[in-house]
């Protein structure tokens, strides 16, 4: 399922795109996804509907993307990416406005330095 969020003053808020009718907050991702997991299972107790076990995967657009991870630097992604910089800053700041394309360049670059991340190893 996805859960769309942003980013506020207050912390979190997300929607359930296939339940639309659940809004959830949280001071944290980690707590959003808790309450909106906690919402979902009041709805579906309501109605007597039955899902299988679910996960969310988290829907942010490019500019909710860069406050929720305000310490990407984006100078260093756009060098990783091959993008110009000026460009991703205004991209990041709803000045202008990317395409599909971008976008999914974008996302591949930060999922390989995910995975990356993931098989990194930290030690004493």
């Amino acid at each position: 399922m996805k859960l769309i969020v942003e980013k506020n003053k207050d912390g979190f808020w997300g929607q359930i795109e296939e339940y639309p009718e659940v809004f959830a907050q949280g001071a944290s991702i980690k707590e959003l996804l808790e309450n909106a997991k906690e919402g979902l299972d009041l709805l579906l107790a309501e109605t007597n509907e039955q899902i299988p076990e679910y996960s969310f995967d988290i829907v942010l657009d490019l500019q909710e993307f860069f406050k929720v991870n305000d310490f990407i630097k984006i100078s260093n992604l756009a060098k990783i990416a091959g993008m110009n910089q000026s460009l991703l800053r205004q991209y990041s700041k709803g000045i202008k406005y990317p395409s599909i394309n971008q976008v999914k360049k974008i996302e591949r670059v930060v999922r390989a330095l995910g995975k990356e991340m993931m098989q990194t190893q930290i030690t004493v």
